[in-house]
């Protein structure tokens, strides 16, 4: 059966017309050649980014749910906040959040602490003043009971006159949160586990180097939250003689090559690194130095725009990634 005659539009002579064969054959070509525009893109921003991209989706499966405790083990979960970070840890029905997220992303928080039932926050640990990590800070006192909070006290070279941070701080005041300056060899107790700040161990003009790092000791396992610390603090860290050895590294600056040092992950030695980033993020992170660091030491690293809510639970001897009620992969 010949071609169907079909007539241009707007076109008076009938003899004028697209064979509906013709039409096939444009648009095969045209999504050829868009599928080809695409890949050149993609192609650019992979090389503008180190290339970094083919590197870290090397792990198959997503994490998206939020698996409960059952309270006498230590449960984290590093939660998917896009360019910015928020971790919650849960032991013996007491609760401690690291960072709050950028304001955009407070919806997924309020998400997750709805999820585990919680409803009381025993210590907000802010690491820093950058909006990436304290934004959501005033909503989360706003809605939810939040005992302590830990951050960073500053001075005249660092200080930060946002709107924001002047918020925060107001929220602070209003709701009697109990306010605590981060300082090395501060410790508390959340349930059986301990939680000690390793820095910030000086004033920099650099907010990023003010960041709290947090370890967190539960049995023989162990967890190191590094924030947003760059090279200049793990150096530092590892000149103050501090045992900075852990299972699980929450890696700095969300990947960047600012951070996590050969010789600083060599100290660490851990078994799982974390990173919380965006997905094609404008700044490139995770750097591919760094994930090369990570691959050369034999870390299995697990990227939150990969695997959306991270999930690692110990119970004291052995800790185990989680999925659901599904356990990915046990450490020992």
């Amino acid at each position: 059966m010949a071609n169907k005659k079909v007539y241009k539009s707007g076109k008076s002579n009938p003899n004028a017309y697209i064979s509906k064969g013709n039409i096939k054959r444009f648009i095969t070509i045209s999504v050829i050649l868009l599928a080809v525009i695409f890949a050149f893109t993609v192609e650019i921003i992979e090389r503008k980014n180190g290339g970094a991209w083919k590197n870290v989706y090397r792990n198959t499966g997503l994490i998206e749910s939020y698996p409960e405790s059952n309270g006498s083990e230590l449960a984290v979960y590093f939660l998917d906040v896009d360019q910015s970070d928020c971790s919650i840890l849960m032991n013996n029905g007491k609760v401690l959040m690291i960072d709050t997220g950028t304001p955009d992303q407070v919806s997924k928080i309020r998400e997750a602490l709805q999820s585990l039932g919680i409803a009381k926050i025993d210590y907000l640990i802010i690491t820093h003043q950058h909006d990436d990590h304290m934004g959501g800070a005033e909503e989360i006192i706003e809605n939810y009971e939040v005992v302590n909070i830990i951050m960073p006290k500053l001075s005249k070279i660092n200080m930060v006159t946002t709107r924001a941070y002047e918020n925060l701080l107001n929220k602070v005041k209003v709701k009697q949160v109990h306010a605590i300056a981060a300082e090395p060899d501060l410790t508390f107790d959340l349930g059986n586990a301990k939680c000690t700040l390793l820095a910030p161990l000086s004033q920099d003009e650099n907010l990023n180097n003010m960041s709290a790092v947090t370890k967190v000791v539960f049995g023989s396992t162990s967890f190191i939250f590094q924030g947003d610390a760059e090279k200049k603090v793990e150096s530092a860290i590892l000149s103050s003689g501090t045992d900075v050895s852990a299972d699980v590294i929450k890696v700095g600056h969300h990947g960047s090559k600012t951070s996590s040092t050969k010789k600083y992950i060599d100290a660490v030695s851990p078994k799982i690194a974390v990173i919380s980033c965006g997905v094609q993020n404008r700044y490139g992170h995770p750097h591919e130095a760094t994930i090369e660091t990570l691959n050369n030491a034999a870390v299995d690293t697990y990227i939150t725009y990969q695997y959306k809510t991270i999930c690692i639970k110990s119970d004291g001897k052995k800790i185990s990634v989680i999925d659901g009620s599904e356990v990915v992969k046990t450490y020992e």
